[in-house]
Order: structure tokens, then C-alpha cells, then sequence
């Protein structure tokens, strides 16, 4: 069986949470587009139609990356309708599709949605802006040679420039997944309904969202099962680190892009009231993505204090304890099979969370396959996970581990 093992080595630093954007020493720039948004550029005009799923705009992506030319595969850039987590209105979204060449099999191509890590909370920051895919391509090369019409999305606020990106809040990053393999099936000529959600980092966490929101939004797919590495469930103990001065070094420059989103979702969260001197001089550098001074960034977190991230008043600090609560996975039940690996060595998503949000779903009745790797830090191995997803699309039956 193929792994994407080679995926996540050779992405390892987009994958993670916390990451600047470019893996290599010489970042990929993005590509140009008319659909291309960045930073400095106007936000496109969609015209939203209330029906997720919807393509808006589209494009021959196979042309523009030569990393993903030679798969074999046909490859757009496309422009679809979500709906945002936090106050359900519709939203655009972009992603990359990757249709497997050959003869479709019976019933159509199966779909695989990758939720990607952290690469940032700008408009710039969309993985599908860039030749490469920041080092995604490995992942869609891998899985579309297993036969999945494979796609990529961006995350509501990454790629498009439409809207902001609440970083971590899990309903919006499910719902982007859900009308990401909507958008295929639709779309795409020979596609199946059967699909599943694989993501690592903040993507992992994403997976364990579209999961959880299948049955009441994902009408007309057919979740197989999820596939969550290293996901984020529970902030609140991120928050309680930075207040008490324990964060790690990766976790301190996870904080600005955290608060970030947090402001996203209620605006009465101001990043100001939880940074101190270091955050607050650098938060433009801390909150950059494409072409970013890694240096710079390294050293401003060097550089800040133990408790630099420490909520000024009380107030403040149960605001955000409050936002980050609405985060906390999981929050339903699932209907299908969800694999949870985590690494007993990270310092990034603490092996803890993951085992106590592994608990709380086996004690809503979530069919879980859970494996802490003793070895292994924020980025895990997948061997067991592309077993668990070969075995559910066969339609074999998965023993929980609950």
C-alpha cells in the first residue's frame, strides 16, 4: 500500500501547526490568477447563490504547477460556496481538485478532502496560491495514485481573500471540507459520493469537525470516516499555558495567529490585551505567511517572556477562555468511523488534549480508532491511518479501540 508518509516528510513544516510559509529555503511565489487574492489586493466579488457546494469560478491549475503536471492527473483551481462556523452566513472558498487519469471505477472516483496544517490566517496564506501547494503537492500526488479524486481546500479567508480566517474554529474549517467534496461531486464528471476527511495539525481537527458535522450538513455525500493526526480538540488548556507561563516555544508562535482568529469570532477579543512588549512590536511579522522573515519571527519569539501572552485583567482572560470553549472537539456524536494518532512527544497539540477528547468521544459513543506513538512528536506517522482509510472505503468494519 502507498503511504503519504513521503507527504509528510517532505512538508513537515507546512503541516505542523505554527509555520511560516515556504518549507524550503527559497519560498514558492504565488501564482498568478483572477482569482488569486492576496493582502495587498481587493477582495474578489462572488456572487453567493445560498447553495454550498456551488462552483463560483474555476481553473486549469495543471498549467500554472509544474510539481503536479507530470501525475498524470487533471487539475483545477476552483472557487466554492461554504458557510461560515460562526454566523452561517455563505461564504467563498478556493481549493484544489486532482482527478485521477484512467477509467473511473464503478460508482465513480472517491473523494478525499486534506485538511492542511497551519500556514498562516492572511489572505496569502491559501496553500493553492502557490506552484507547490507549500509543499501539499506530495499529498495530492499520493492519493490521487490511490485512485481518489483528491482536493485541497484553502480554508475560509486563506486563498480567496473573501472574508477572514477564525483560525481553529472547528464548524467553519468542517463546513469548508463538507462543500469541498460537494463542489467534486458536482462538479466533476465520474465522481462519487463516498468521501473522506483526512487532515493533519489544524486540518486533523478539521477532519474530526466534517465528521461530526456530516449528518446534519453534509445531505447528498457519504462520509466513509476521518482521519485526525495531531489535531487540536481543547484550547482551553493553550490558554491556561499562556497565562501561567508554560507555553513552548512553538506554542508561543501559535498564540498571534490563535488571538487572531479568536478576534474573528467575537470582536470584543482584542489581541493587544493578551500580548505583551514583544508580541505587540512584532505582531505584523508574527501574523505574516508568504515570503515571512522566518529569522526575524524566530528571534522575536526567542525574545518574548515567559508569560508574554498573559491576558491583562481577569476579564479579558475569561473572554478568551469563553471563545476557545465553542472550539473544544468533540461536541456530537458521530455516525462513522473517526482514526485519532498523536504523538506522546509533542509539544505543540500536548499528547493529553488529544487523549482526553479520544476519551470524551468514546463516551458519546463515537466509533474511534485512537493510537498514541510513543516516538513521535507533532508530526505522526500514517501507516495505521491509510490502513483505516483503505478498510472503511472497502466497506469493512473497523474495531474501535474505545
Amino acid at each position: 500500500m502507498l503511504s503519504y508518509s513521503r507527504s509528510m516528510s517532505a512538508a513537515a513544516c507546512c503541516l505542523a501547526v505554527a509555520v511560516t510559509v515556504g518549507c524550503s529555503s527559497t519560498p514558492s511565489q504565488p501564482v498568478a490568477s483572477s482569482t488569486t487574492a492576496s493582502t495587498t489586493a481587493p477582495a474578489p466579488e462572488y456572487d453567493l447563490t445560498g447553495v454550498p457546494g456551488t462552483v463560483l469560478d474555476s481553473e486549469d491549475f495543471g498549467e500554472r504547477s509544474a510539481e503536479l503536471s507530470d501525475t498524470g492527473a487533471t487539475l483545477y483551481r476552483f472557487v466554492y460556496e461554504s458557510t461560515s462556523g460562526v454566523d452561517n452566513s455563505p461564504t467563498a472558498v478556493s481549493g484544489v481538485a486532482a482527478v485521477p487519469a484512467g477509467t473511473p471505477p464503478e460508482g465513480g472516483w472517491p473523494i478525499v478532502v486534506y485538511g492542511h496544517g497551519t500556514t498562516g490566517v492572511q489572505a496569502d496564506c491559501g496553500p493553492t496560491l502557490y506552484p507547490d501547494l507549500l509543499g501539499y503537492q506530495f499529498v495530492v500526488q499520493d492519493f490521487t495514485a490511490l485512485g481518489y479524486v483528491t482536493v485541497l481546500p484553502d480554508y475560509q479567508g486563506l486563498g480567496t481573500g473573501g472574508g477572514t480566517h477564525p483560525y481553529l474554529e472547528p464548524r467553519t474549517a468542517g463546513n469548508n471540507m463538507i462543500d469541498a467534496a460537494r463542489a467534486a461531486h458536482t462538479a466533476l464528471p465520474d465522481v462519487s459520493t463516498r468521501w473522506a476527511a483526512v487532515g493533519l495539525s489544524q486540518g486533523g481537527q478539521a477532519a474530526w469537525a466534517a465528521n461530526e458535522l456530516a449528518a446534519s450538513y453534509g445531505q447528498g455525500l457519504d462520509l466513509v470516516g476521518s482521519v485526525s493526526l495531531s489535531p487540536p480538540t481543547d484550547l482551553t488548556p493553550l490558554v491556561r499555558s499562556a497565562e501561567d507561563g508554560t507555553l513552548t516555544r512553538p506554542q508561543k508562535e501559535l498564540m498571534p495567529y490563535l488571538l487572531y482568529g479568536a478576534q474573528h469570532v467575537d470582536p470584543a477579543i482584542d489581541p493587544k490585551d493578551y500580548s505583551g512588549s514583544v508580541a505587540e512590536a512584532n505582531n505584523e511579522l508574527l501574523l505574516t505567511c508568504q515570503g515571512g522573515d522566518t529569522e526575524g519571527k524566530e528571534r522575536a519569539v526567542q525574545a518574548m517572556a515567559p508569560d508574554e501572552f498573559a491576558a491583562d485583567t481577569t476579564e479579558s482572560e475569561q473572554r478568551l477562555f469563553d471563545v476557545v470553549g465553542r472550539y473544544t472537539l468533540p461536541q456530537v456524536r458521530t455516525e462513522v468511523p473517526m482514526f485519532v494518532a498523536y504523538g506522546a512527544k509533542d509539544d505543540v497539540v500536548l499528547p493529553q488534549w488529544t487523549a482526553d477528547g479520544v476519551e470524551k468521544a468514546c463516551a458519546l459513543g463515537d466509533s474511534v480508532v485512537a493510537q498514541e506513538q510513543p516516538e513521535q512528536g507533532h508530526d505522526v506517522s500514517d501507516e495505521a491511518a491509510m490502513q483505516f482509510l483503505a478498510a472503511v472505503f472497502a466497506g469493512q468494519s473497523v474495531p474501535s479501540t474505545c
